[in-house]
């Protein structure tokens, strides 16, 4: 279950439940062009603490979306990514790599407010 978290002006936060569906997917993306509507860019935090899989048709989904958003990538400053997973935080260095406009970090789940914190420092 996806869930949305509390944060600053100009940034995203969400929290991801164990798997993530085509209708949280499709939630998640109306909730960014709503906010890049308010704002010239943003930062994003995502708690993946819980996060464990994705389905094949929310993944090939999501990367669909991702493609057909590649012009929202410049909008973006920070993204901070808590995990204690080895996946999602090789994903997040590489994404890190790919992505030189955005700052992008993984935490550890011990302190998620310090990971927030940064993101919206941005």
């Amino acid at each position: 279950m996806l869930e949305r978290i509390e944060t600053a002006p100009g940034t995203i936060g969400i929290r991801l439940g164990e798997t993530l569906t085509v209708a949280e997917i499709d939630q998640l993306y109306a909730d960014v062009r709503a906010a890049l509507e308010a704002h010239e860019r943003l930062n994003y935090f995502v708690d993946a603490t819980r996060y464990s899989r994705i389905g094949l048709e929310a993944g090939l989904h999501s990367l669909k979306m991702r493609l057909a958003h590649l012009d929202w990538f410049h909008r973006f400053r920070r993204v901070a990514v808590v995990s204690d997973s080895a996946m999602i935080r090789g994903a997040v260095a590489m994404f890190d790599l790919l992505t030189p406009l955005m700052e992008v970090k993984a935490f550890g789940s011990d302190d998620p407010a310090a990971a927030q914190a940064w993101c919206e420092a941005g």
